[in-house]
């Protein structure tokens, strides 16, 4: 099972690296570098919780049928973050949505 979930980091590794790339040719330089970039730091981070995403994903889904061989298991690192991201969004749907806040009313004569 371990080795599903490598296969699953590098393939989230592979769609990282193009992310990356076509960023860079759109913008012209490096993603991360400020004043439009976040910095090197936090660029860094969002790149481990991406890997991470794919990594435990695919994990999960390797105790499963699903994943029985190295290529699925690349494909699901490939596409598991927009996966993961999807389901959140459906689930954040999924809540109850926030009370109003009452209205403040105006005492006085402005």
């Amino acid at each position: 099972m371990w080795q599903y979930a490598l296969w699953g980091l590098v393939g989230a590794a592979a769609n990282r690296a193009l992310l990356i790339l076509e960023v860079s040719e759109r913008v012209k330089k490096w993603p991360w570098t400020p004043p439009d970039g976040p910095g090197g730091g936090i660029y860094a981070a969002s790149i481990a919780l991406h890997l991470g995403i794919a990594t435990a994903s695919t994990a999960a889904l390797a105790t499963t049928a699903i994943i029985s061989n190295g290529l699925t298991a690349f494909g699901f690192g490939v596409g598991a973050p927009v996966v993961v991201k999807k389901a959140s969004q459906y689930a954040i749907r999924l809540l109850p949505p926030e009370p109003p806040e009452p209205a403040q009313e105006i005492v006085g004569g402005e």
